[in-house]
């Protein structure tokens, strides 16, 4: 079932009750059962004081065993029907965000970190969890603690009542002072997540830094931070270790003046007996609204860092609403999208380009003129078009996971898949990574594919492009990591493939022996647009007149 969390956290609750009602009707129903079982607690109790204080007549002590045999099955059961319906809403959440963030355009969370995206991920949501199940659990007992208990003091003795008084106002304002502490809970979440982002950050370093440069950057950054997420927590836990011992206090007073009414109206010292135990009763629920208000309070925190990811999520970033302005879907003044046609931003100028389908376009240009950019979002506006475009870019992701679920990506594929699988690892010189194909399906790459070199990680998502059955490839630097011997290897084979007929490549390379494979090529100059395009080989025999020609002059040398 899927939630509607655009709607704010009342109506995603509401959507919760009617989606579970029948479960949170019977824990309910098990919450006045508990409450109306313990409340007989106190005047068999004061029973037995009578007895014990008199010395004569006896008391069945089995009813003692029946009634704590359905407290307990009764209180167990209230939690069970909680928790369930909450550990549901838990997946239900996280995956409901995790596809938000599959089916957004990466610029829409592009200002998140690894470690805030995690913290929403896992962290908010066990927290929203805990709300649903554990806070709102605790609400309602102590909602039907004074539902069923004060018509219970007031049946024996009216004035009673008036003794819970101090019980109560001490847990309200417990309750008001950790409301005031919300926003430190905020920052906490915040700096936590920055938190977790230097640790992966600092792992990930170690496999270049350590040992080679002083890590002084990510450990004073760590410190500033870690420090600031403490600094937080700490000024949080001040109103709560304050407020803490207001329940305690206002159970003395409570105590205090219910001696005093059962004293002055003669009720007699067993009288007291049954009063503690009424406060007793009291004291459970009374004490979970020190635990319901720091749920309460982080929830909201954690709920305001979901939404406002929610609302990045949904919100269309200026460069994605300049793409689809330019490059609008469908029908525009009477004619069909021109296929091969891109209008992008470059270097904050619109930059249009064509290429030709079904065939291979190389874009070249001098480092950090753009290109990548530019592949970005042709693959951008491609899927926007409903096109199916298989990116790969220069720092491509590899999953902890084995090197089949790598290239197939959770697909089960049948003998024949398995075999072109097989068959494009050995293409890209994959296959010496273990003795036979079974062993080298079930190669565990590592996480972030730390097993692997960076050219064979590379590689890999290049077999994991091509099984992808994409009709646009889009290609940063493919070969850039590999030998011109093997790269000609390589790209000999892949002309022949039938998985690349009539289908459209686009690459960034550096190389010429990657350019002579393409059909066409587009040179980018930073800030200027493309200089120069059109057939590779008649642009590469220009001599001189051809800047690209000039481009690549000392290579061919």
């Amino acid at each position: 079932m899927k939630l509607r969390l655009e709607d704010g956290l009342g109506k995603v609750l509401l959507q919760q009750f009617l989606n579970f009602w029948p479960y949170y009707i019977g824990a309910l129903v098990m919450l006045y059962l508990t409450h109306s079982i313990s409340s007989e607690l106190p005047f068999m109790a004061k029973e037995l004081a009578d007895l014990v204080k008199d010395k004569s007549g006896s008391i069945d002590t089995s009813l003692f065993f029946w009634v704590a045999l359905g407290i307990i099955t009764f209180r167990t059961s209230s939690r069970l029907l909680f928790f369930y319906p909450a550990r549901v809403f838990e997946k239900n959440m996280r995956m409901d965000i995790l596809k938000r963030i599959e089916n957004s355009a990466p610029q829409r969370y592009g200002n998140y970190s690894s470690g805030q995206l995690f913290q929403v991920l896992y962290t908010d949501i066990e927290q929203m969890r805990a709300f649903v199940g554990f806070a709102l659990l605790q609400l309602g007992n102590v909602t039907f603690a004074i539902l069923v208990l004060v018509p219970k003091i007031y049946q024996f003795s009216p004035n009673l009542v008036w003794a819970i008084i101090p019980m109560l106002v001490s847990s309200l304002l417990f309750i008001f002072f950790v409301g005031k502490t919300r926003h430190h809970h905020r920052k906490a979440l915040d700096y936590q997540g920055d938190v977790q982002n230097y640790i992966m950050e600092v792992y990930e370093g170690k496999k270049t830094i350590k040992n080679y440069h002083a890590e002084e950057s990510f450990l004073s950054l760590f410190k500033d931070k870690s420090f600031k997420e403490l600094l937080s927590s700490y000024k949080a836990g001040v109103a709560i270790s304050f407020s803490v011992p207001l329940i305690p206090l206002g159970v003395g007073l409570s105590f205090i003046w219910g001696s005093y009414v059962i004293f002055s109206e003669g009720l007699g010292a067993t009288s007291l007996v049954l009063f503690s135990g009424f406060a007793f009763l009291f004291l459970e629920p009374l004490h979970f609204i020190s635990w319901i208000g720091i749920v309460f309070v982080s929830s909201f925190a954690a709920w305001g860092r979901i939404d406002e990811l929610l609302v990045d999520l949904k919100k269309e970033t200026d460069e994605e609403v300049f793409l689809k302005n330019e490059n609008p879907s469908g029908i525009t003044e009477g004619k069909l999208w021109d296929e091969g046609t891109f209008s992008v931003k470059f270097w904050e100028e619109k930059l249009s380009f064509k290429v030709d389908p079904n065939k291979w376009t190389a874009l070249i240009g001098n480092t950090g003129c753009g290109k990548s950019v530019v592949l970005f979002q042709a693959a951008h506006i491609l899927r926007n078009k409903g096109e199916k475009v298989s990116l790969v870019a220069q720092s491509p992701y590899i999953y902890n996971d084995t090197l089949l679920a790598n290239i197939f990506l959770g697909k089960t594929p049948n003998e024949n898949e398995l075999k072109e699988g097989y068959d494009l690892l050995t293409l890209f010189g994959l296959d010496f990574l273990a003795p036979t194909r079974e062993e080298l399906f079930k190669l565990k790459v590592g996480e972030h594919g730390k097993r692997l070199s960076g050219g064979q990680a590379k590689r890999l998502c290049l077999v994991r492009s091509l099984l992808s059955g994409a009709d646009w490839f889009i290609w940063d630097d493919p070969f850039s990591s590999i030998d011109v011997l093997l790269e000609k290897e390589i790209v000999e084979k892949l002309k022949e493939l039938e998985i690349l007929r009539k289908k459209t490549l686009i690459l960034s390379t550096h190389r010429i022996s990657t350019v002579r494979f393409c059909d066409e090529l587009l040179f980018f100059e930073k800030e200027t647009g493309i200089i120069e395009g059109g057939e590779t080989e008649r642009l590469l025999h220009l001599g001189s007149k051809s800047k690209t020609y000039e481009y690549f002059e000392k290579q061919m040398v």
